[in-house]
Protein backbone atom coordinates (compact mmCIF):
# COMPACT_ATOMS: atom_id res chain seq x y z
CA UNK A 1 0.00 0.00 0.00
CA UNK A 2 1.32 3.51 -0.91
CA UNK A 3 2.44 5.33 1.44
CA UNK A 4 -0.09 9.04 1.60
CA UNK A 5 1.57 12.22 1.37
CA UNK A 6 0.93 13.12 5.34
CA UNK A 7 2.77 9.43 6.01
CA UNK A 8 5.65 11.20 4.10
CA UNK A 9 5.37 14.23 5.53
CA UNK A 10 6.02 12.63 9.18
CA UNK A 11 8.70 10.42 8.53
CA UNK A 12 10.61 14.03 6.79
CA UNK A 13 9.82 15.35 9.90
CA UNK A 14 11.06 12.20 11.95
CA UNK A 15 14.68 12.46 9.83
CA UNK A 16 14.59 16.95 10.33
CA UNK A 17 14.37 16.09 14.09
CA UNK A 18 17.39 14.47 13.95
CA UNK A 19 20.35 16.53 14.01
CA UNK A 20 23.09 15.53 11.27
CA UNK A 21 25.43 18.46 10.87
CA UNK A 22 28.50 17.86 9.14
CA UNK A 23 31.29 20.28 9.00
CA UNK A 24 35.06 20.43 9.24
CA UNK A 25 35.11 22.33 11.82
CA UNK A 26 35.02 19.73 15.14
CA UNK A 27 32.65 22.08 17.04
CA UNK A 28 29.90 21.81 14.30
CA UNK A 29 30.16 18.35 13.21
CA UNK A 30 27.63 15.62 14.47
CA UNK A 31 27.41 12.02 13.97
CA UNK A 32 24.73 11.10 11.71
CA UNK A 33 23.83 7.14 13.37
CA UNK A 34 20.52 8.63 13.81
CA UNK A 35 19.51 9.44 10.91
CA UNK A 36 20.83 5.81 9.50
CA UNK A 37 19.04 4.17 12.60
CA UNK A 38 15.66 5.50 11.29
CA UNK A 39 16.40 4.58 8.01
CA UNK A 40 17.15 1.46 8.45
CA UNK A 41 14.48 0.39 10.77
CA UNK A 42 12.05 1.31 8.35
CA UNK A 43 13.47 -0.40 5.53
CA UNK A 44 14.23 -3.84 8.01
CA UNK A 45 10.41 -3.75 8.25
CA UNK A 46 9.53 -3.81 4.53
CA UNK A 47 12.05 -6.81 3.67
CA UNK A 48 15.71 -4.86 2.53
CA UNK A 49 18.52 -6.42 3.01
CA UNK A 50 20.63 -3.72 4.87
CA UNK A 51 24.48 -3.01 5.25
CA UNK A 52 25.48 -0.49 7.71
CA UNK A 53 29.37 0.64 6.97
CA UNK A 54 31.63 2.32 10.04
CA UNK A 55 33.50 5.09 7.94
CA UNK A 56 37.12 4.75 8.73
CA UNK A 57 38.74 7.24 11.02
CA UNK A 58 35.31 9.19 11.23
CA UNK A 59 33.71 8.19 15.04
CA UNK A 60 29.92 7.55 14.95
CA UNK A 61 29.73 8.13 10.97
CA UNK A 62 27.98 5.80 8.65
CA UNK A 63 26.92 4.94 5.21
CA UNK A 64 23.93 2.60 4.86
CA UNK A 65 23.66 0.51 1.80
CA UNK A 66 20.02 -1.22 1.34
CA UNK A 67 19.37 -3.67 -1.70
CA UNK A 68 15.87 -4.90 -2.27
CA UNK A 69 15.69 -7.71 -4.70
CA UNK A 70 18.25 -10.55 -5.91
CA UNK A 71 22.02 -10.09 -5.51
CA UNK A 72 23.93 -8.74 -7.88
CA UNK A 73 24.51 -10.92 -10.84
CA UNK A 74 21.24 -13.26 -9.25
CA UNK A 75 18.42 -11.49 -10.64
CA UNK A 76 15.69 -13.63 -12.49
CA UNK A 77 16.25 -12.75 -16.09
CA UNK A 78 17.39 -14.41 -19.14
CA UNK A 79 21.02 -12.72 -18.85
CA UNK A 80 21.05 -14.20 -14.79
CA UNK A 81 24.55 -14.09 -13.81
CA UNK A 82 25.63 -12.30 -17.02
CA UNK A 83 25.59 -8.34 -15.56
CA UNK A 84 27.24 -7.39 -12.23
CA UNK A 85 26.70 -4.16 -11.80
CA UNK A 86 22.88 -4.27 -12.77
CA UNK A 87 19.73 -2.18 -11.13
CA UNK A 88 19.26 1.18 -9.49
CA UNK A 89 20.61 3.14 -6.52
CA UNK A 90 18.47 5.85 -5.35
CA UNK A 91 21.23 8.02 -3.59
CA UNK A 92 21.20 10.64 -0.88
CA UNK A 93 22.78 11.64 1.79
CA UNK A 94 22.11 12.10 5.64
CA UNK A 95 23.92 15.33 6.82
CA UNK A 96 23.47 18.99 6.18
CA UNK A 97 25.05 22.01 6.73
CA UNK A 98 25.57 23.79 9.90
CA UNK A 99 23.09 26.63 10.81
CA UNK A 100 22.62 29.84 12.91
CA UNK A 101 19.20 29.07 14.67
CA UNK A 102 19.05 32.57 15.47
CA UNK A 103 18.63 33.84 11.80
CA UNK A 104 15.74 31.08 11.14
CA UNK A 105 12.06 31.95 11.43
CA UNK A 106 11.02 28.90 12.62
CA UNK A 107 12.98 26.04 14.49
CA UNK A 108 15.24 24.12 12.00
CA UNK A 109 15.03 21.14 13.49
CA UNK A 110 11.24 20.88 13.14
CA UNK A 111 8.90 20.62 9.88
CA UNK A 112 7.02 23.75 9.68
CA UNK A 113 4.58 23.74 6.33
CA UNK A 114 3.90 27.32 5.05
CA UNK A 115 2.22 28.19 1.40
CA UNK A 116 2.80 24.48 0.38
CA UNK A 117 6.23 24.12 1.31
CA UNK A 118 8.21 22.47 3.65
CA UNK A 119 10.77 24.03 5.83
CA UNK A 120 13.49 22.75 8.13
CA UNK A 121 17.27 21.98 7.95
CA UNK A 122 17.60 19.28 5.05
CA UNK A 123 13.75 19.16 3.77
CA UNK A 124 15.43 20.20 0.65
CA UNK A 125 19.15 19.15 0.60
CA UNK A 126 18.44 16.52 1.45
CA UNK A 127 16.36 14.02 4.13
CA UNK A 128 13.12 14.56 2.42
CA UNK A 129 14.25 12.40 -0.78
CA UNK A 130 15.13 9.68 1.75
CA UNK A 131 11.49 9.45 3.12
CA UNK A 132 10.21 10.08 -0.37
CA UNK A 133 12.34 7.03 -2.08
CA UNK A 134 11.18 4.77 0.81
CA UNK A 135 7.89 5.58 0.30
CA UNK A 136 8.24 5.26 -3.61
CA UNK A 137 9.58 1.95 -3.08
CA UNK A 138 6.79 0.64 -0.84
CA UNK A 139 4.92 -0.99 -3.24
CA UNK A 140 7.98 -3.29 -4.48
CA UNK A 141 7.82 -7.08 -4.75
CA UNK A 142 11.61 -8.07 -4.23
CA UNK A 143 10.37 -11.38 -5.83
CA UNK A 144 9.38 -9.55 -9.17
CA UNK A 145 12.49 -7.92 -9.76
CA UNK A 146 14.89 -8.64 -12.07
CA UNK A 147 17.62 -6.44 -10.74
CA UNK A 148 18.29 -5.16 -7.41
CA UNK A 149 16.96 -1.67 -6.38
CA UNK A 150 19.26 0.25 -3.79
CA UNK A 151 18.44 3.12 -1.64
CA UNK A 152 21.99 4.61 -0.22
CA UNK A 153 22.75 6.98 2.24
CA UNK A 154 25.80 8.49 2.66
CA UNK A 155 27.84 10.63 5.52
CA UNK A 156 29.40 13.90 5.32
CA UNK A 157 28.68 14.98 1.65
CA UNK A 158 29.03 18.75 2.79
CA UNK A 159 32.03 18.60 4.67
CA UNK A 160 34.58 15.84 3.83
CA UNK A 161 32.97 13.47 1.14
CA UNK A 162 34.09 10.90 3.89
CA UNK A 163 30.76 8.82 3.28
CA UNK A 164 31.42 8.68 -0.47
CA UNK A 165 35.15 7.53 -0.12
CA UNK A 166 34.41 4.70 1.83
CA UNK A 167 31.74 4.03 -0.91
CA UNK A 168 34.28 4.05 -3.35
CA UNK A 169 37.24 1.94 -1.52
CA UNK A 170 34.84 -0.88 -0.97
CA UNK A 171 33.25 -0.82 -4.36
CA UNK A 172 29.86 -0.60 -3.27
CA UNK A 173 27.06 -0.42 -4.61
CA UNK A 174 27.74 -1.87 -7.89
CA UNK A 175 24.88 -1.11 -10.41
CA UNK A 176 23.84 0.48 -13.30
CA UNK A 177 21.59 3.68 -13.38
CA UNK A 178 21.68 5.91 -10.06
CA UNK A 179 19.25 8.47 -9.32
CA UNK A 180 20.64 11.70 -7.46
CA UNK A 181 18.44 13.44 -4.98
CA UNK A 182 19.89 16.68 -4.91
CA UNK A 183 17.06 19.57 -5.41
CA UNK A 184 17.34 20.61 -9.11
CA UNK A 185 14.14 22.66 -9.01
CA UNK A 186 12.54 18.89 -10.38
CA UNK A 187 14.55 19.70 -13.56
CA UNK A 188 16.11 16.56 -14.78
CA UNK A 189 20.04 17.06 -14.71
CA UNK A 190 22.03 13.75 -16.67
CA UNK A 191 25.40 15.23 -14.82
CA UNK A 192 26.83 17.60 -11.90
CA UNK A 193 30.14 19.73 -12.03
CA UNK A 194 33.10 17.96 -10.11
CA UNK A 195 34.13 19.63 -6.86
CA UNK A 196 37.84 20.19 -5.70
CA UNK A 197 38.88 22.04 -2.24
CA UNK A 198 42.13 23.23 -0.34
CA UNK A 199 42.43 24.10 2.93
CA UNK A 200 44.63 26.44 4.41
CA UNK A 201 45.22 26.90 8.56
CA UNK A 202 47.27 29.83 9.57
Amino acid sequence: MAATPKAIIEHISELIALPSVSSVSPDWDMSNANVIANLANRLENSGWDITLQDIPERPGKQNLIARLGPEPGKGGGEDEGEEKGGGLVLSGHTDTVPCDEKLWSSNPFSVSERDNRLYGLGTADMKAFLAIAIAATEDLDPATLREPVYLLATADEESSMSGARALLEAGKPQARYALIGEPTGLKPIRMHKGIFMESIRV
